[in-house]
């Protein structure tokens, strides 16, 4: 059977990258030297569907994108330009799993982080996108 983990690593892996110049962290976070800019992706499962039988049906998943840097304007291209078009709708079929659509679920909009740039003294701005989705086994 399968891992968990072909699904996460196949979700992650059709994520779009960015031009160069932004680090992208998938499953884990910066370390406290690190600078943005940069894009957190992090795919977790939160809960299951259980049938009338007690047999597990699938379950409900969630693609968090959380992209950092200097300006609104730059997290605002790479969510509205990048992120939103390429992944909304988006399904996955993986070895042994196949998804529903990817449904933006929430975004933050761009607001400013407790992180503070050096060379500047302004805050970094951060934008947070949510997709949620259900997965089953095949």
């Amino acid at each position: 059977m399968a891992s968990i983990m072909t699904l996460t690593d196949t979700i992650l892996e059709h994520i779009p990258q960015p031009a160069a110049g932004w680090t992208v962290y998938r499953q884990t976070a910066p370390k406290p030297t690190d600078k943005p800019p940069w894009i957190i992706e992090t795919v977790t499962t939160s809960g299951h569907v259980v049938g009338e039988t007690q047999r597990l049906q699938g379950g409900i998943g969630t693609l968090q994108v959380r992209i950092v840097s200097t300006t609104a304007d730059s997290v605002n291209v790479i969510a509205d330009d990048l992120m939103v078009p390429a992944l909304t709708g988006k399904r996955f079929v993986a070895k042994g799993f196949d998804t529903g659509c990817l449904t933006l679920f929430s975004d933050s909009g761009a607001y400013a982080a407790g992180l503070t740039a050096e060379d500047t003294s302004l805050l970094y701005q951060v934008r947070l996108l949510t997709f949620k989705f259900n997965w089953s086994r095949m």
